[in-house]
């Protein structure tokens, strides 16, 4: 009878061997298609991160602060900053840095995903095939409008949850995805991120002053003055000379003390009437 136990535990023992050596191939080769994608795109790719998942406190990344990022990638798309990584067998999550943050986060999942447990996240409805829930539900309002109504309808279904935390646009798909699943996640987060740029920024913070130009039409500010040209209804000062090659308005006196510019003519006066003959 211990004979038998022992040979059953020797192959439960090789069992789990087999398990974390096919585990492990698995994840190497994993890997090193992922740095090859990332090379191909010329992003940087790094094996590990142990702090990074620390980063995130919502929705994918709740408490998963103990957890290391493996096969991470970082890169920037249209300005702005982005890194890919894997919450080692939990889920692959896209996240990219706005230029400005926000104390107003928004978390978009679709309807069959459970409800986030974050306190102070309130559901404020259903676009589309998502439902939204916002720490701020007056200004999720206002972002929510058609714009957002058709990205909800073109997020790729492999994306499960999206969401803002401060200055980042995350979102997450499943572990086992591939190139394409991770370039149409990118993609959709990066939309996301230039709706999100309309929320208003965090509290004490300076942003840039839009207010003076127009990003389409550069244009002067009102406070602008063009010191080329003179003030309406202004004067010479007296004893200034008019700019080479002017002529006098006509009918107009020189200011007393002035004097004629080099080469001008001093306009016609009236002729005196002829006396009695």
């Amino acid at each position: 009878m211990t004979v038998m136990w022992f040979v059953l535990a020797l192959i439960a023992l090789a069992g789990a061997c087999a398990l974390l050596y096919f585990d492990r191939s698995r994840r190497d080769q994993s890997g090193r298609v992922r740095q090859i994608w990332a090379k191909a795109q010329g992003f940087t790719y790094t094996n590990v991160e142990e702090r990074l998942p620390a980063q995130f406190h919502r929705a994918a990344l709740a408490k998963q602060e103990y957890l290391s990022a493996i096969d991470v990638v970082r890169g920037e798309r249209r300005g702005e900053a982005f890194i890919l990584f894997d919450l080692e067998e939990t889920a692959t999550i896209v996240a990219v840095r706005r230029r400005m943050g926000s104390d107003v986060d928004i978390d978009l999942r679709l309807k069959s995903t459970p409800p986030p447990k974050d306190s102070d996240l309130e559901l404020l409805g259903a676009i589309g095939p998502r439902v939204v829930f916002a720490t701020d539900l007056e200004i999720a309002r206002r972002i929510c409008d058609q714009r957002m109504v058709a990205f909800t309808e073109s997020i790729p279904p492999h994306v499960n949850m999206l969401w803002s935390e401060g200055e980042w646009t995350l979102g997450s798909l499943p572990i086992n995805s591939n190139g394409r699943d991770w370039d149409s996640a990118i993609a959709a987060v990066f939309r996301l991120s230039g709706i999100l740029h309309v929320l208003p920024p965090v509290a004490g913070s300076n942003p840039p002053d839009r207010g003076s130009y127009d990003q389409g039409r550069p244009r002067l500010r009102e406070d602008a003055v063009d010191s080329s040209r003179p003030a309406p209804g202004s004067r010479p000062a007296p004893g200034s000379r008019p700019a080479p090659g002017s002529r006098p308005a006509p009918g107009s006196r020189p200011a007393p003390g002035s004097r004629p510019a080099p080469g001008s003519r001093p306009a016609p006066g009236p002729r005196p009437a002829p006396g009695p003959q």
